[in-house]
């Protein structure tokens, strides 16, 4: 690339080789056009290297490495990453043609601003329906979160209030080390460490991602398995953390919680299976979940949400 790109894009790629083309060409089509790409293929077996001959650009690089997980494939991404911001994308989910357009917009006015985020329209793989509510609604994110360290940390730990596909200063990610290994959730830990670094977050204001909702996700299966996740990031910011009085009451808080939340899912992943009236009355209320049609601007960046 003959200029330094603004943003770097980073996806993390492990048997992706089906939605992967498909989140390419929605970074392709961005309205702004100076970035590059770096797709990290954590040990795929499924031909995820070979799915990129269908995307070709001179801004896409590829980097293969073994399974070493999403924690470790994002940073290598991030030490090649050449921007000034770094861009997060997970390699089945998409970008609005504005997204990169939008996040430089919210963050270049104020160099103390150290991440921007978003939220994202859920699309259900299968019936490839848009949902009402979209990935962040249950969280409430602020219209604008809190400018000051301590009350931005405390309110990020209260709930995760950012989408994963976030955009990071590079220089912040350099400060504080990128992302660490845990079960799940190591884009919260990441955000909880930027906010302790005292780095600013600013809501880019809209929404700009489609988050792909599959049935074949580990996590759609295992429910106890992101109760854990938080419990393990939960400890370890309640041991590693500065944290003042009401932080530190907080997380004591969610911990407990999450405790007896893992409790109660533990005695009932041991009952006995749904009945089929039961999966029934399930259906006719996701019936009630979806869209009559896809939000005007997804159905414009996809017209066809059968092929994406």
């Amino acid at each position: 690339m003959a200029e330094t790109p603004v943003f770097s894009v980073v996806i993390a790629a492990h048997n992706a080789a089906r939605t992967l083309p498909s989140t390419l060409r929605s970074v392709l089509a961005q309205t702004r056009p100076d970035f590059e790409v770096i797709v990290v293929d954590d040990g795929s077996t499924d031909g995820t290297g070979e799915a990129l001959r269908s995307v070709r650009d001179d801004r896409i690089a590829y980097v293969r490495q073994a399974n070493l997980g999403p924690a470790a494939a994002r940073n290598a991404g991030i030490e090649r990453a050449a921007g000034e911001y770094v861009c997060l994308l997970d390699s089945d989910d998409l970008w609005l043609p504005d997204y990169l357009e939008t996040m430089g917009a919210a963050m270049a006015p104020d160099t103390s601003i150290g991440l921007a985020y978003t939220d994202a329209w859920r699309l259900d793989d299968v019936k490839r329906r848009v949902l009402r509510r979209t990935s962040m609604s249950a969280c409430r994110p602020p219209r604008q979160p809190p400018v000051e360290r301590d009350a931005l940390l405390l309110r990020l730990l209260e709930i995760n209030f950012v989408y994963n596909s976030a955009t990071v200063r590079r220089r912040v990610l350099e400060d504080v080390g990128g992302f660490k290994t845990f079960t799940r959730s190591e884009d919260y830990e990441l955000w909880l460490r930027i906010a302790a670094s005292g780095a600013r977050f600013v809501n880019a204001g809209k929404v700009l991602a489609v988050y792909r909702r599959r049935p074949d996700s580990r996590f759609r299966h295992d429910p106890i398995a992101p109760v854990r996740g938080r419990i393990e990031i939960l400890e370890h910011v309640l041991a590693t953390y500065d944290l003042t009085e009401a932080q530190r009451s907080v997380v004591e808080r969610r911990l407990r919680d999450a405790r007896q939340q893992l409790a109660t899912l533990v005695t009932v992943d041991a009952a006995p299976a749904e009945s089929s009236s039961g999966r029934l009355r399930r259906l006719a209320h996701d019936l009630r979940l979806y869209r009559l049609r896809a939000p005007r601007v997804v159905s414009r960046a996809f017209p066809d949400l059968r092929t994406i």
